[in-house]
């Protein structure tokens, strides 16, 4: 279950840890999701070919969620990308996305296509379906209209789930989407003595993010999204979701191909 984290960090970067971004991929096909910024050069670091790229999931309409688009489609078209470049996000976000294109013009100046899909705010609704896997969604709860995923490989060599977050507050609709997977990467913004700033914020602590792994009786957690303030306490994060969920908790390495 081929997969990697473009970045981990919240809305604020540090020197070590860039934004939330991942690559999902088999193959034939890459799929990323978030687009914060320099996406091509960090494709190109992942070891991928940005040209395999066949889809971007705009989780929600958040800065650092979608602002890199502009980069990634310039940086694609002068490479001499021919093929249309499929872009999928909730409603509440495609105006943000129609104005990237007006801005900067994009597909005018671009020898391709950018194809915008709208997604349904509806538990369980396939995203996509690539060559190796699909990918499926369901609202979550934060401060903008959002949805977490769930990618399901079925290749000869991987099969198996990953679910993932985006940004929110622990919610049912989360747990359903991660029920049962291999694999669940949950944000983990906040330490749990910031419980009552991470829900006016629609975020989860270390120890809410192991609390959802064990409702979703997943078999192993990642963390991710950490505020700035904590990349150099994320043993702290780590410890908090080992003390409500009993399975292996992770703090990923960004450009590190994960499997299961």
């Amino acid at each position: 279950m081929p997969f990697q984290f473009l970045g981990t960090s919240g809305a604020i970067p540090s020197a070590g840890r860039d934004n939330t971004a991942l690559a999902f991929y088999s193959p034939d096909d890459v799929v990323l999701v978030d687009c914060p910024g320099s996406p091509y050069q960090k494709i190109l670091k992942a070891g991928l070919d940005p040209m395999r790229v066949s889809a971007l999931i705009v989780t929600h309409r958040h800065a650092d969620h979608l602002y890199g688009l502009p980069s990634l489609a310039h940086n694609m078209g002068l490479a001499g990308r021919r093929t249309t470049l499929h872009v999928y996000a909730l409603a509440e976000t495609m105006p943000l996305l129609h104005g990237f294109m007006q801005l900067f013009p994009l597909e005018a100046k671009m020898p391709y296509r950018i194809e915008l899909h709208e997604v349904p705010a509806k538990e369980g609704h396939e995203v996509l379906q690539a060559r190796g896997f699909r990918i499926l969604s369901t609202p979550v709860v934060h401060g903008a209209p959002n949805i977490a995923l769930r990618v399901e490989f079925d290749l000869p060599t991987e099969r198996g789930v990953v679910a993932y977050s985006s940004d929110t507050s622990p919610c049912p609709s989360l747990v359903s989407l991660a029920r049962g997977a291999d694999i669940l990467i949950h944000e983990a913004t906040f330490l749990h003595e910031e419980t009552v700033r991470a829900k006016a914020d629609g975020h989860t602590t270390g120890f809410q993010a192991g609390e959802v792994a064990a409702q979703a009786g997943v078999k192993r957690l990642m963390l991710c999204h950490f505020v700035a303030g904590l990349h150099d306490r994320l043993d702290e994060l780590r410890r908090e979701a080992q003390q409500a969920y009993r399975g292996p908790v992770e703090i990923p390495d960004e450009f590190r191909e994960y499997r299961i």
